[in-house]
């Protein structure tokens, strides 16, 4: 432990000795950012409706990621019948049939996913009317079919997944750490938030509030921008002085771009209100879980009591800005082009 302490130690002292090694860093994390996307959680999408006799129709949606299509395949007990194929800008699209002559649907296997970082999410409209939700991870590539209604943990995993793969909402988060001052501003603020956003999310989920999902992540790159600016100017800021004000306002809009990824996996029609409940939740746990992570990283740099000057504290408000200026100029160049 004290070994590691010392490696700590040594590399932020070597850091604060040179300012070119914030221009260097800067530049390193805006050639990394020009090539990932903030949103790179999307899953992909199978739908089985139960058609009877054995008989299955499906359709399977497999996300664009970085240009390029992934490649999945699905594969299962049961005969596959070949249909149609649609390549869009943003997914690729296939309805075919599954025919289990010798017994019932019991396996789906996607195959190729343990090459990627993003899940599957199967849904099952059996004929009663009923819909069943399982999630299929790149670790587990293969899902065994039973009568338990796995909708519940599917979409509580993909709220968590979203908001950590969410890499702006991480962002903001964090730099929101640097603004508050104090437990209760902070339960403030994480309270704000998290009612803002659910109100937007839940509006949007049920179409009673609609909004291209282009200029949203515009501006949510933009309310990065607007935060390390503030906390920059340190008590001159506008926000410290009411901050859950303005991340209440703030978090109306990340609801939005909450929204939107919730929309390309689609709630079940009969247990719509519990899955948007439930991907809410996963975003709250999501969101405690980067709290937690940077308080602890905090609490350990000063249990090592090491001082640090202000231009090294800075450092990462400067990183992150300039991330979030290069997605805000691409994203909107985006939306003119």
């Amino acid at each position: 432990m004290l070994r590691w302490t010392a490696i700590i130690r040594d590399c932020l002292r070597n850091m604060r000795s040179s300012a070119i090694n914030t221009r260097i860093l800067i530049w390193i994390v805006l050639l990394l950012s020009s090539t990932a996307s903030a949103h790179e959680s999307r899953p992909s999408l199978l739908k089985l409706v139960d058609l009877g006799e054995g008989r299955w129709q499906a359709e399977f949606k497999q996300p664009q990621v970085n240009g390029r299509f992934l490649n999945l395949k699905v594969e299962s007990n049961c005969r596959f019948v070949e249909g149609s194929m649609v390549a869009g800008i943003s997914a690729l699209q296939e309805k075919f049939e599954l025919i289990c002559e010798d017994g019932d649907l019991s396996t789906i296997e996607i195959v190729g996913l343990d090459r990627t970082l993003i899940d599957t999410l199967v849904t099952l409209e059996l004929l009663d009317g009923s819909i069943n939700s399982h999630l299929i991870s790149s670790n587990n590539t293969t899902l065994l079919l039973d009568k338990q209604n796995h909708s519940v943990p599917a979409y509580l995993i993909l709220g968590i997944e979203h908001l950590l793969f969410g890499v702006d909402h991480v962002l903001f988060l964090l730099v929101l750490l640097y603004i508050v001052v104090g437990w209760v501003n902070l339960l403030k603020v994480i309270t704000s938030f998290t009612v803002a956003h659910s109100i937007t999310l839940g509006l949007s989920a049920f179409n009673l509030v609609t909004l291209s999902a282009a200029p949203v992540e515009a501006l949510i790159a933009l309310s990065i921008i607007f935060l390390c600016i503030e906390s920059l100017k340190g008590k001159g800021g506008l926000i410290r002085s009411q901050p859950w004000v303005v991340t209440f306002m703030f978090g109306l809009l990340h609801g939005l771009g909450f929204a939107s990824a919730l929309a390309a996996i689609g709630l079940p029609q009969m247990n719509a209100v519990l899955a948007l409940f439930l991907f809410n939740v996963g975003i709250e746990i999501g969101q405690l879980l980067i709290v937690c992570v940077a308080l602890a990283l905090v609490y350990f740099v000063r249990h090592i009591r090491l001082p640090l000057e202000q231009q090294v504290t800075v450092i990462p408000l400067y990183v992150i800005g300039s991330v979030a200026s290069y997605w805000f100029i691409d994203r909107t160049l985006q939306i003119l082009a």
